[in-house]
């Protein structure tokens, strides 16, 4: 396997978006602890940068809680270990039993990886081809669906906003210097603080790590972040300041904006939205006289009233005052896959989405996903075309998906559920088979996430151990089954395995002649890739062979950024592949250029889209004045369910010893509630919703909004150390949580606005 030098190991951090470069230094007994965890300089984007969560991904990789045995569950609940020759056929089996009596329409698929391990997500098309399944979902689709429809609605495709060189930066919703999410999150914050030619502007009911950094914190109301962002836009547009010539070259229904935005009031909004209005238009203005704006938004409003309403309201900001296509701004990005693909639907006559749906609810889908909010009642019914079956894989959606005992009903209902991870995670707990896989440092890994402009990057992350003894990598566990299903016949693809021997070139052309002619080579794409190319790879090399046709897709369709990088020729898919797998590091995949921005719209005449007719029509509900979500006498708090802290993260650290400091799983509340409520600091209360309830122990934090309550996300599950004592784990904030609280574009959860009370335990 190889090494950097030693026992030290490049890889990548698994706990957010930005996926920093790390060194490990592997030690113990066994020679499998991680002693040592550092930044790595050589790393293209994150350049040595880690914040403390990643010193401490040896919580992740030696868990004392790892799976090392295919399980079964009894009819009684319980769990027995079965060998996985028992488990493949008996899998296959029931798969193929609800294939053939109800189709492959009826077995839906959840997750596919999360930070670091997109590879499962990549291979799993493979098994989702053999099963004919239609609808899947994963975490992306409960926060950036929205997201994702606005993008591809406006611009085309997904871009990345360039915070790092804007004169004038903006976050809403998003907390970096704790949840990171970004390139160098902490040394940004710092840099942008010091340089008096540029400003950084926050949005956020609380005060924020990231507000200290903040030249304007616009504390927005819980809630009423639309009415926010929709009087800034009103008051640049009031003011005068959008480029009117550049609009007219670069976008259409510019005009319809303008006019209505004209009739916005502005201090009413502002005073609405709890925001005093000379400050309000002062960062307005400031937006709106800027040279470069660009903004983040992340899980603080995406998972928020009026998600995909707020998400609009951002681009149209950033878009109306021409913040496209230059340094500072935001330019279209080439990726080697799309997690966070830009939506691509159909329009109906007067512009509208013609979505496709699921069959129950009719919950609509985005970017290829069903909105995960939905699942449960999805399959909770008596309806013909309700779900028979349901697969998860690296994923924990009992944990992440509004009320979870809801979902976990659901679950146990269908006719048959598997999980493939690496822990007996709470959504495995409801399944009746449970496959154990390699870690994320057992296996060759990559995540799609990258999103740099006008260079963007990829990583192949080499094993940096070998697999726990009795797991399998997700390749070869689709492989098995699709075997076991009989759906593929001895000797099928033996020309493409031939031509595997004689080296990437003749497989190239060979692979390329098959799938012309056979359609069931594009069916079953990641399993063929992985019995015929992935053998001749090298040893523990054969999950590779995913990237080996991707490399190939991606160097045709974008040959020229590809070329600017130096993957050009008839080879170029092929010498980009060898680059990534001879690399310890990130390798530049291609280069675009701002002008090509422009270029690259695919809407007619290249030009941006100004006019989502859904969401400019839904602007009308904010001339109410009336908030989607409120508290009241009975639950007067609004709870966020699910902060990030200094020591949450995604689900996969379950051992809730990683976490350090004072108080890191606690419900937060402002001083003066504490007061008001009779609730003293360090008290031990009960937390309750409409859905659930639950006991925590409370702290004060003035940074909160008074009204407001928090409780961290990644808490909540279940952990036994050593000894075998269940430890205390925080709250489960999906047992709190509201399913039918959902944005009505999107399908969204509004996991930041959940109206609670709280009282003395």
């Amino acid at each position: 396997m190889p090494e950097v030098s030693g026992n030290v190991h490049s890889t990548a951090c698994n706990l957010c978006f930005a996926n920093c470069g790390v060194k490990v230094e592997l030690g113990g007994e066994d020679g499998r602890q991680f002693v040592k965890v550092r930044g790595d300089n050589d790393h293209p984007a994150s350049k040595g940068y880690i914040c403390n969560k990643a010193t401490r991904i040896d919580y992740y990789q030696n868990s004392g809680n790892r799976l090392t045995s295919p399980m079964r569950r009894r009819s009684d609940g319980s769990y027995e270990e079965v060998d996985w020759d028992t488990a493949i056929a008996e899998i296959a089996a029931k798969l193929s039993a609800v294939k053939q009596q109800y189709g492959g329409e009826r077995i839906i698929y959840y997750g596919g990886g999360g930070q670091g391990n997109h590879l499962v997500g990549a291979s799993a098309m493979g098994l989702r081809g053999a099963l004919e399944v239609k609808y899947k979902a994963n975490a992306i689709s409960q926060e950036k669906t929205g997201l994702a429809w606005v993008l591809g609605r406006m611009i085309g495709g997904v871009t990345h906003p360039e915070v790092h060189h804007a004169q004038v930066a903006m976050f809403v919703g998003k907390n970096p210097f704790m949840s990171n999410g970004m390139d160098r999150a902490r040394p940004f914050l710092r840099e942008i603080r010091k340089d008096p030619n540029r400003t950084l502007i926050v949005v956020d009911p609380r005060r924020t790590e990231t507000a200290d950094f903040a030249d304007i914190h616009l504390a927005v109301k819980p809630g009423r972040d639309a009415w926010c962002m929709a009087a800034i836009m009103g008051h640049i547009v009031q003011e005068n300041l959008l480029p009117l010539d550049w609009l007219a070259q670069h976008a259409n229904g510019f005009e319809n904006i303008i006019t209505r935005f004209n009739a916005i009031p502005v201090d009413d909004f502002a005073t609405f939205a709890g925001l005093k209005p000379d400050l309000l238009r002062r960062a307005a203005q400031i937006i709106g006289e800027a040279q470069s704006f660009a903004l983040e938004e992340d899980l603080g409003i995406e998972m928020a009233p009026h998600s995909t309403l707020v998400t609009y309201l951002n681009f149209l900001i950033m878009l109306m005052t021409g913040n496209y296509g230059k340094l500072g701004t935001q330019g279209l990005i080439t990726q080697l896959a799309q997690v966070i693909g830009g939506h691509t639907g159909n329009l109906d006559n007067d512009g509208r989405e013609a979505f496709e749906r699921l069959p129950v609810t009719g919950a609509p889908i985005i970017s290829g996903l069903y909105p995960g909010a939905y699942m449960a009642d999805e399959i909770l019914n008596d309806h013909d075309a309700r779900p028979r079956a349901l697969i998860v894989e690296s994923s924990n959606p009992v944990h992440s998906l509004p009320d979870a005992n809801h979902l976990r009903k659901a679950i146990r209902s269908l006719d048959f559920s598997l999980a493939v991870d690496v822990a007996l995670t709470e959504t495995a707990r409801e399944c009746d088979y449970v496959l154990p896989a390699s870690s994320q440092y057992e296996k060759w890994e990559a995540t799609f996430f990258p999103r740099n402009f006008p260079a963007n990057i990829f990583y192949l992350r080499r094993p940096i151990l070998a697999p726990a003894a009795n797991t399998l990598g997700e390749p070869e566990i689709h492989a098995r089954i699709i075997e076991a299903m009989g759906l593929v016949e001895p000797g099928e693809f033996d020309a493409l395995y031939t031509a595997g021997e004689q080296g990437l070139e003749s497989y190239r052309d060979a692979f390329f002649a098959a799938m012309s002619s056979n359609p069931k080579i594009g069916q079953l794409l990641p399993y063929v890739l992985y019995r015929t190319l992935g053998p001749h790879l090298g040893e523990g090399e054969a999950a590779t062979a995913i990237i080996w046709g991707l490399c190939q897709v991606y160097t045709l369709k974008h040959a020229t950024e590809a070329a600017r990088a130096g993957w050009d020729g008839p080879d170029a898919g092929n010498k980009l592949f060898r680059a990534m797998k001879a690399s310890d590091g990130a390798v530049v995949i291609g280069e675009s250029t701002y002008e090509e921005s422009f270029s690259r719209i695919p809407h007619p005449d290249n030009k941006l889209q100004m006019l989502i007719p859904e969401l400019f029509e839904e602007l009308d509900v904010l001339d109410t004045l009336e908030p989607l979500l409120e508290t009241s006498d009975e639950y007067p708090f609004a709870l966020a369910a699910g902060e990030r802290r200094a020591y949450t993260a995604n689900c996969v650290i379950r051992d809730p010893r990683w976490a350090k400091g004072q108080h890191p799983m606690a419900l937060t509340i402002h001083p003066d509630d504490g007061e008001k409520y009779k609730l003293p600091d360090g008290a031990t209360v009960k937390l309750e919703t409409a859905t659930g309830s639950t006991i925590v122990d409370l702290a004060y934090s003035d940074r909160m909004h008074p009204g407001t309550a928090s409780v961290p996300n990644g808490q909540g599950m279940s952990f036994t150390d050593e000894q075998g004592n269940e430890l205390p784990s925080g709250v489960f904030a999906n047992e709190l949580t509201d399913r039918k609280s959902r944005d009505r574009f999107a399908g969204t959860p509004l996991h930041k606005f959940v109206p609670a009370r709280i009282s003395l335990a």
